[in-house]
């Protein structure tokens, strides 16, 4: 794995740790809600590092089709994101609006970084 890999990959595994602590508090102190922050967070987390690999890695290799590739993969982690949602919303219709709005939340986090 290249060295700028395992950079992106270390950032974006500290930031979910942050992450997780600082929602923890907030989910169990302030709005109680039983949401699984850790599944949510291991999803972003395993996306956006596969589709970072995967952008520089065809930046790298072939940089004409560099745009076609982040297109692509922004809208593969956006429609897999999306399906996530659908899906939880469906199986847990209580918890469903506080899901969405935390996984959008951290969604348009994960992105920023990236």
């Amino acid at each position: 794995m290249k060295v700028l890999h395992k950079r992106f990959i270390l950032q974006l595994l500290l930031l979910s740790i942050a992450l997780y602590g600082i929602l923890y508090v907030v989910f169990s102190k302030f709005i109680i809600a039983s949401l699984p922050l850790l599944v949510m967070l291991s999803v972003l987390f395993a996306i956006n590092s596969l589709v970072f690999i995967i952008i520089t890695n065809t930046k790298e290799k072939r940089p004409q089709s560099f745009v076609f590739s982040y297109m692509a993969a922004t809208i593969a982690r956006l429609v897999i994101c999306s399906i996530f949602v659908f899906t939880y919303a469906l199986m847990h219709r209580h918890d469903a609006r506080t899901f969405a709005l935390t996984f959008f939340l951290l969604y348009f986090i994960y992105t920023t970084v990236e």
